[in-house]
């Protein structure tokens, strides 16, 4: 019985010995998690910088892929065959005639032509010198004004929401052509077309070398190449002002960080 009593004493032992060595041996475990900690502070300050330069870089230049995608969806050719215009559309037409001084000219007799069917629409100047015409169609007309003792006007024009420019009678004989055409239509809207489309493309190369930029910034191989793609991105002009200014503040940010370029290390061991 006393043996079996020491031998429960001892196995009891050799129990909480064993315990103590498996805690022992799951320490280090812990001191993993220390490891683990230890690897994310390693980052030094320059290499947290340039991560976040890459970042803000990266952002930017997004920023200028989707406003140069909306540049070319607003592009103005859809509008080509909208219902804006179409030549079946119509407005009024308004305008006023006075003479050399710049009084009012009554009663002038001012005939609409179309140049493709040849029908005349008329009517007369009030004795303020305006005159209204409503519901014409948007295309080429010439515009016929006389009055005895005034030489006739003949203008050449495209009706626009605007109205038409005054126009001027001159005392005397004869016709005097106005070429009215050229001045509204001098931008057209094919002219329109062709500036949105490259505005569009030029925002979305800009914003394209953007991120490229934001890659070589994590490869830190040249540091002058690299702030040049960055300017270029600038150019982006993500949502107006927002892309460029994270792109300018991640060239602050690289200037910090400029030793860190290998070109720039190299310079310096020369």
């Amino acid at each position: 019985m006393r043996s079996k009593l020491i031998d429960s004493r001892v196995a009891s032992r050799k129990r909480e010995q064993q315990a103590e060595q498996e805690i022992v041996v799951k320490a280090p475990k812990v001191e993993e998690v220390g490891f683990l900690e230890l690897d994310d502070q390693e980052l030094t300050e320059g290499e947290k910088r340039r991560r976040l330069a890459s970042a803000l870089v990266m952002i930017g230049a997004l920023m200028g892929v989707l406003s140069g995608t909306l540049i070319l969806q607003g592009n103005p050719s859809g509008l080509l065959n909208s219902s804006i215009f179409k030549s079946t559309d119509s407005l009024d037409i308004h305008g006023f005639v006075l003479d050399e001084g710049g009084y009012p000219v009554a009663n002038v007799t001012i005939e609409l032509v179309d140049l493709e069917s040849g029908t005349v629409k008329d009517t007369i100047s009030d004795e303020n010198g305006r005159y209204v015409m409503n519901s014409v169609l948007a295309k080429e007309y010439e515009l016929h004004l006389a009055k005895e003792g005034y030489e006739t006007v003949i203008l050449s024009f495209v009706p626009e929401p605007i109205g038409i420019s005054p126009i001027t009678m001159v005392e005397g004989e004869g016709e005097r052509y106005i070429d009215d055409y050229t001045k509204t239509q001098g931008w057209s809207l094919e002219n329109a077309v062709a500036l949105a489309t490259f505005e569009g493309l030029f925002t979305l190369g800009c914003a394209l070398v953007g991120i490229h930029a934001s890659f070589e910034i994590k490869r830190k191989k040249r540091y002058r190449r690299t702030q040049a793609l960055c300017w270029v991105g600038l150019f982006s002009r993500g949502m107006i002002i927002f892309g460029p200014t994270l792109i300018l503040t991640g060239m602050i940010l690289i200037m910090l960080n400029k030793d860190e370029f290998e070109d720039q290390q190299f310079s310096e061991g020369l």
